[in-house]
Order: C-alpha cells, then structure tokens, then sequence
C-alpha cells in the first residue's frame, strides 16, 4: 500500500477570514483529509486573538506572527524559520496565489527537493496609486520565482489562463481543475426567517453574494435598479446581498459607495455574513444571483455555482473565467461588463422565464462535481 503523503497547504488568509481562496483552500484540505492525508495549513495570523496552532476537523493549522502589513500584504518576520521546518515535515508543498510570500516557500522546497505545486486563484488588480503598485510589484516578482521552480500550477479554467498575464508565461505546467464546491444543507430556522420575516411581500427577490470589494462592480448593480423600475412596473423587488459588507480587510469600498447605497436604502436588504448552511437556504429562496464583477480580480465566481447547485439561476458578466459555469450549464444569462440597464434585461429576462433557467442550473451538479476535484489534486500530489 501507498504511504500517503503529507500536504502544506499555504496561503495569506485562511478562516475565519472569508473570501474564494479560502473557502476553496478549506474544502480542499477538508478533502485531502478525509482520504486519509496528513494536512498543515501555514498561513497569516492576520487577527491577533487567534491561536499560533490548532487543530480543527482533523487539519493543522499554523499561523505565523504578522509584524506589519501593507495594504492586504503582511510581513511575517518569522516565516523563513517557519516556512523551513514546515517544508521539511512535508512531502508536496501547494502555494495558493496571489501570496507575496510564495517565493519563499518555493525556494526553501527545491533546496529541500520537495513537491512544489501552485494554485493560481486570480491576477493582481493593476489598480492605481503608488502603494498599491509598489505592494503588487513585489508580489509579481515573488510570484514569478515560485512560478519558475514550481512542477505544476492549478488554474481553475483554460477560459482565464489565455488572458491571465500570469499563467501565460507557464502554459507548459498549467493544469485545469474545476474549484471544489460542496452542496451545504439548508438551514431550516433561516430559510423561514427570510420567507416570513425579511423577503415576505416581495415578489422577486434578487441576490447578490460576496464582499463589498471594489471588483464586485456592485455599483452597476445599484444603478441598474433605476432600470428595473422601468422594466418591471407591476411587481416589487428588492436585493438581498449576503456576505460581509463594512468588515473586509484592507478595504473601506463600503464607505465609497454609500451615497448610492443611501440612494436606493428602500431597495436594499443586507443580510450580513452567513455560513454554508444559511448560504443554501438564501440561493433557494432568492429567484436570481447576480454577480456584476468588472475586473480581473473575478476569476471564476464561486458563488454563483452554489446558487446554481441550490437551483438558482444567475446573471453575470462576461468575464474570462467567470463565463464558464454559464456557457457550460446553460443555467442563466452573461451580460456586458459595466452596463446597468443591459443588466437589468438580463436579470428580467431569467425571471420571466425562471423555471427553465432553474432546470439547466442543476446540470452544475454534476459538471462540478466536489470528488473529481479532489482526484484530480491527487493525481497531481502523487505524480
């Protein structure tokens, strides 16, 4: 019998920290240790109450001491020490990127002659000003030597890879594996909270689900309400948007759009944070997921293919990467980047025709299926 090899996973944030890359890197060691690996996750102490070490569903979890940070970068002093033990412990090391800090891990498991395998999650932002250059110059850099040494690197689709500026320098080592999505069970008690206490009356009931991130573009959503008002005379609508709204680390973007929030405050529910089973209970009570992302940053959009396991029909936009659950399922509409009153057709054109949307969304369970994602790493862990 095969010994099973022992993972360290790294990443910059990790739980309780929510964004793609962690849920995705906690679905994925969840996996991994359910078929019996041995799993460290070395990451950030980005919140200073949280334990160094811990041990939670059968995964180890280390986390680093932060000295500073810089923007969404921080300095771990310690790493090189950390990082060297870690390695040795280790038979396969996975980076998940974007991770300044990658290059270091890189180096220290070719010294070391281990497995080194990258997950690329999403480009960097090109956003303007000085700091945000200078942090994401460093991270490039970093990125680009763990790129070289690396043996393999893990794009979610062909879709992205072709325009990301990154994995075209590697196409020889790029592999594309689906991301992991696991179907929660709904949450009873919350699925009646929304139907008798917030979305009572309302006759169709848009959701949004993610951060208040500048690359959500979800100000094209709240200008497109001005739309469906036009659109939709007879019946009442409101969005409902799950997900952390005034505490994302290193942003303030909810700040920067409130006078639009404030503007349409009668049409807007926001729902706060909810945890995989509340998530499933919101996808099947809401009749639409839009996911109105306008940057590079938007890779894929896990969101939308748990809307679409639940049965939830989507629109989003016609992205790299973020197209493909739709061109693949059939289950909702793409629309054009940054257009509020295209996107208002969009979604009214999946209401009125829901129940045939809804059918073809299901095909997603099949498509994405969370057992094949996890072969996959395996073959390449093993390879």
């Amino acid at each position: 019998l095969m010994k099973k090899k022992k993972i360290l996973v790294s990443l910059t944030y990790y739980l309780p920290n929510i964004s793609g890359v962690t849920l995705y890197a906690e679905r994925l060691v969840k996996g991994l240790v359910e078929r019996g690996y041995q799993v460290t996750v070395l990451t950030s102490g980005h919140q200073k109450e949280l334990p160094r070490e811990e041990f939670k569903n059968g995964v180890r979890i280390w986390r680093e001491k932060v000295h500073f940070c810089l923007g969404k970068g921080v300095f771990m002093l310690g790493l090189p020490w950390t990082a060297w033990r870690e390695v040795r412990r280790h038979d396969v090391v996975n980076c998940h990127l974007p991770q300044f800090e990658s290059f270091l891990l890189a180096i220290i498991a070719k010294i070391q002659g281990k497995k080194l395998v990258l997950t690329h999650h999403t480009d960097l932002s090109g956003w303007s000003g000085f700091l945000n250059r200078l942090s994401e110059t460093a991270v490039w850099v970093g990125q680009l030597i763990a790129g070289l040494l690396a043996e393999r690197i893990v794009s979610y689709t062909k879709d992205y890879a072709d325009y990301s500026w990154y994995l075209r320098l590697f196409k020889r080592k790029l592999v594309y594996i689906l991301p992991p999505i696991t179907k929660a069970n709904p949450s009873f008690s919350y699925q009646s909270i929304l139907k008798r206490k917030i979305m009572v009356g309302v006759d169709n009931k848009i959701g949004f689900c993610g951060r208040v991130a500048k690359q959500k573009g979800i100000p094209h959503l709240l200008k497109a309400i001005r739309y469906l008002k036009e659109f939709n005379k007879e019946q009442s609508f409101k969005i409902f948007l799950a997900g952390p709204f005034k505490e994302v680390i290193g942003e303030k973007y909810f700040e920067e759009i409130s006078d639009l929030i404030d503007k349409n405050q009668e049409y807007l529910v926001f729902l706060g944070s909810l945890n995989q089973e509340q998530l499933a209970a919101f996808y099947q009570a809401i009749d639409v997921l839009v996911l109105p992302s306008d940057d590079r940053l938007e890779s894929f959009g896990l969101v939308q293919v748990e809307a679409m396991i639940n049965g939830c029909p989507v629109v989003v936009s016609d992205l790299p990467g973020v197209r493909q659950p739709v061109l693949m399922t059939g289950g909702g509409r793409l629309t054009p980047v940054g257009n509020p009153k295209k996107l208002a057709k969009n979604i009214m054109a999946v209401l009125e025709r829901r129940r045939e949307y809804s059918r073809k969304a299901l095909r997603a369970r099949e498509i994405f299926a969370y057992q094949k994602t996890l072969d996959q790493y395996e073959a390449i862990f093993n390879g």
